[in-house]
């Protein structure tokens, strides 16, 4: 369990960060590809018939990459108003049923799509690309945020192999140390100030 635990946690890891490389390469595309489209249109009166398309494709690739980035840091908008002020053992309780929740969720969705893949036939009309580029980051980032989901409800029986939240921990330590040097210089500044307007004032 504990060698399973430690590869799921290594995947997830390696996985985000190549998740998010991919997302700014795309975030990159979408831009220079817009750029391109606009100078086109009103310097050389000139429309791509494409720019629309690929940047719709690359759009919902985006949308898929951001939530399985944000499903791996737990950085989804929540309204916890009213299950911040239950007990903490029913906060565990409602915790667990919200992931297995999510857990059906994303099962239900990569399933239905799984299964609709083989019905698209059709292609696009200006780049003629297969309908299923626009399903396939459903069914791959589906399942890969029910993945993460399970792997942080088996870290919760398992501790001390989340990698991903232990780099984070130590991100967070080292920038409230360079936060805490900074502040200190910036009082050594200060005083430094102070004590030399405070020698003028004598002086006078």
């Amino acid at each position: 369990m504990k060698s399973l635990t430690k590869a799921l946690n290594r995947f997830i890891l390696v996985s985000y960060d190549v998740i998010k490389n991919i997302a700014g390469a795309v975030m990159v595309a979408i831009i220079m590809i817009v750029s391109v489209g606009i100078v086109s249109r009103y310097i050389f009166s000139h429309a791509i018939s494409w720019i629309e398309e690929i940047c719709c494709l690359l759009l919902v690739w985006l949308c898929y990459l951001s939530a399985s980035l944000t499903t791996v840091t737990k950085e989804h908008v929540v309204a916890d108003f009213l299950s911040g002020s239950l007990p903490a053992n029913m906060q565990k309780v409602l915790r667990s049923m919200i992931r297995i929740g999510e857990i059906i969720f994303f099962g239900v969705v990569t399933y239905s799509v799984i299964r609709l893949l083989p019905k698209l036939t059709n292609v696009s009309a200006a780049l003629k690309l297969p309908r299923y580029w626009y399903y396939l980051p459903v069914l791959m980032f589906g399942a890969y945020m029910a993945l993460a989901i399970v792997v942080d409800m088996v870290n919760d029986f398992v501790p001390g192999y989340d990698y991903f939240g232990q780099r984070k921990e130590e991100k967070e330590k080292a920038r409230m140390e360079q936060e805490r040097k900074e502040n200190l210089e910036m009082l050594k500044r200060v005083d430094a100030f102070m004590g030399i307007g405070n020698e003028e004032g004598k002086g006078e």
